[in-house]
């Protein structure tokens, strides 16, 4: 089934919705494709994260999900395709989204919270009770779906890539508030990252801030059991460390620049990238 309409918006939005690969107009597979990788490819706020699996996406894939039944919605501006969203309907009945993906030509423009402001009306006319999805903290897409009503109820880590990834929930009828990007520490053992003259400052003793603060880049979490283990993580990130301070560890350069925090899994597998704030974006080229 292939629907089309227009978003009221200032710009010329139309967007498609399909389930099935038999009603994907030609050339629109190819084209999802080539905007979902070139999104994920563009996406990483930091350099030298493993490739994102999307930056890889292919016609084929996308002809797969839609030959499984799988819900697509495309947004084209102007008669190009700009951006798309996938939905699986999990066996529990929960609706997953996967694949958003925005062209970097368009980007904060609204298009992604659009796609899925889409998908969520159609999981509630289905009688969804959550739209659910996985986000890789270190790239800093958490805080993008808090800002869109998505709340944190996990944290993990991936099993494929040294990355930390959060499950975060929604209900697709409740009115979209902003929700929390990562859950709370709890008995786990916690690194703060902070912004330096010079430098970035890892603190590893220091009671953690009660919300964002100026200057904090990141949290990093040694989680529940995985905390027995915290004199070996707190040594590996010391050994990385430039020099040690009163405050802290300091780091010259940049957090951006500095693997301990792009991928803490690296320092320490149990080590969790748990927060990461828009402000250790590395600057674009």
């Amino acid at each position: 089934m292939l629907t089309t309409e227009k978003a009221a918006t200032a710009v010329d939005i139309q967007i498609r919705f399909l389930d099935s690969a038999a009603g994907a107009p030609e050339g629109l597979c190819e084209a999802v494709a080539a905007v979902t990788a070139d999104a994920y490819a563009a996406g990483d706020p930091v350099p030298g994260l493993p490739v994102a699996d999307g930056a890889r996406e292919r016609a084929a894939d996308v002809r797969a999900d839609l030959a499984a039944g799988h819900g697509l919605w495309v947004a084209s501006l102007d008669g190009a395709t700009a951006g798309a969203v996938r939905a699986v309907v999990r066996p529990d009945g929960d609706w997953e989204v996967r694949r958003l993906a925005v062209s970097p030509r368009v980007r904060h423009a609204g298009l992604g919270r659009l796609l899925l402001r889409r998908l969520e009306a159609a999981a509630a006319a289905a009688g969804a009770r959550r739209v659910v999805l996985d986000a890789v903290v270190e790239r800093g897409n958490p805080a993008f779906y808090a800002r869109v009503g998505f709340r944190t109820v996990r944290h993990f880590g991936a099993a494929d890539k040294p990355l930390s990834e959060v499950h975060m929930v929604r209900d697709p009828s409740a009115p979209p508030e902003p929700g929390r990007p990562c859950a709370p520490v709890g008995d786990g053992r916690a690194v703060s990252w902070w912004a330096a003259p010079d430098g970035t400052l890892c603190r590893t003793g220091a009671p953690l801030p009660e919300g964002p603060e100026e200057g904090l880049l990141g949290i990093d979490v040694l989680p529940g059991t995985a905390a027995a283990r915290w004199p070996e993580a707190e040594a590996a990130l010391a050994a990385r460390a430039d020099r040690r301070t009163g405050d802290g560890l300091f780091f010259a350069g940049p957090a951006a620049r500095i693997a301990a925090f792009a991928q803490p899994r690296l320092v320490h597998p149990g080590l969790l990238a748990w927060w990461r704030a828009p402000a250790a974006r590395a600057p674009r080229p």
